[in-house]
Parts: C-alpha cells; sequence; structure tokens
C-alpha cells in the first residue's frame, strides 16, 4: 500500500518528507538498514546480514507498495533517508488477522527530535485504516529509548522472549508490546 505523502517538522525545526518508499530508493535503503545497524546495539541483525540485491530491495518494495495489507514509510531529510517505518501481518492465520506487527528504524543523529513517535503514530493509523484491530512489536529489552517511546504511544508490555537475541553483552531478551487500536 501506498502512504499519503507528508510533511512535518521535527523538534529543532528540520522538515521532514514522509512518504511510501518507491523502486528508485532502493539504494538509499539498504544503505539505511546497513547505517542504522552498524548505528545502534539494538537492531535485530548485523550489517553484514544485509546481503540483498539493489534488483532484489528493488522488487521487496514494488511489492510493498502493491501489497493490500502492508505498509512501508519512509522519512527523507536533510538529503537522505533518515528513517523507516513498516507494518504487515502479525500472522498469515484467518484467526490473526486483526493483527499487525510494526518494526521502526531511525539514524542516530535523527534520535529524540520526534521523529520515531510520528512514525508510530501514523503507522498505528494507517494500521487501523488497514483494518487491523491490535499493532504488536518486539524490541530489545535493553533498548530504553525505544521502550518509552512505545509506552508513550499507547504499548503495553504483553511479555517476555527470554534469549531472543545474542550479542556481545550476552543474551537479550525481547520485549513484546501490544496495543489495541
Amino acid at each position: 500500500m501506498r502512504a499519503e505523502e507528508r510533511e512535518i517538522a521535527l523538534r529543532d525545526g528540520t522538515r521532514c518528507l514522509l512518504r511510501s518508499p518507491r523502486a528508485e530508493d532502493g539504494e538509499a535503503v539498504l544503505r539505511h538498514l546497513r547505517r542504522v545497524s552498524g548505528e545502534s546495539p539494538y537492531t535485530a541483525f548485523l550489517p553484514e546480514e544485509l546481503g540483498g540485491t539493489l534488483r532484489q530491495e528493488q522488487a521487496f518494495l514494488k511489492r510493498q507498495l502493491a501489497s493490500p495489507n502492508r505498509l512501508m514509510l519512509a522519512c527523507f531529510a536533510a538529503g537522505g533517508l533518515i528513517g523507516l517505518g513498516g507494518l504487515g501481518p502479525a500472522a498469515s492465520s484467518h484467526k490473526c488477522r486483526h493483527r499487525a506487527e510494526m518494526g521502526v528504524t531511525i539514524r542516530r543523529r535523527w534520535w529524540g527530535l520526534g521523529l520515531g513517535r510520528t512514525v508510530v503514530e501514523v503507522l498505528c493509523r494507517e494500521a487501523l485504516r488497514l483494518g487491523y484491530e491490535r499493532m504488536e512489536l518486539q524490541v530489545m529489552e535493553g533498548n530504553t529509548r525505544a521502550v518509552a517511546l512505545y509506552e508513550r504511544c499507547g504499548f503495553a508490555r504483553c511479555g517476555v522472549l527470554p534469549d531472543a537475541y545474542r550479542t556481545e553483552e550476552g543474551s537479550q531478551s525481547a520485549l513484546l508490546m501490544s496495543k489495541a487500536l
């Protein structure tokens, strides 16, 4: 699905364009994901694990735009891609079709400026418009900034998945969070 294009102002006054990424954004998306995974210990992937080709990423972005139940949101500012958010079905079964899950990645330079909150709020509104009734996510337990953001956006902790991630610091649990839309 394609998101409505909109412009927002961040807390520092920076203008940011929010829109669905297109196939021609494939290189920027790959670069963004590699940068974010190198900047933050809280991603579920390492930079070297992002081995997809540009052609594969472009095909993926085309499928996202054509999907009736998935949405990606790209955030552009200062001449580049600074954040991504996405939502899709939490499971493929008929009994679970009311549940969506989401993920968000923001470049470290742009943390604390309101972009994460805006992306989460837009994704929740769009999920409701798509017919979802519940939004879910997983976040690394030590990611206190993200947990606080999600709680401010109305998410509640609903479980812990122990040993979900293995990092240089050891085993990390995933907090499971959910919100009724």
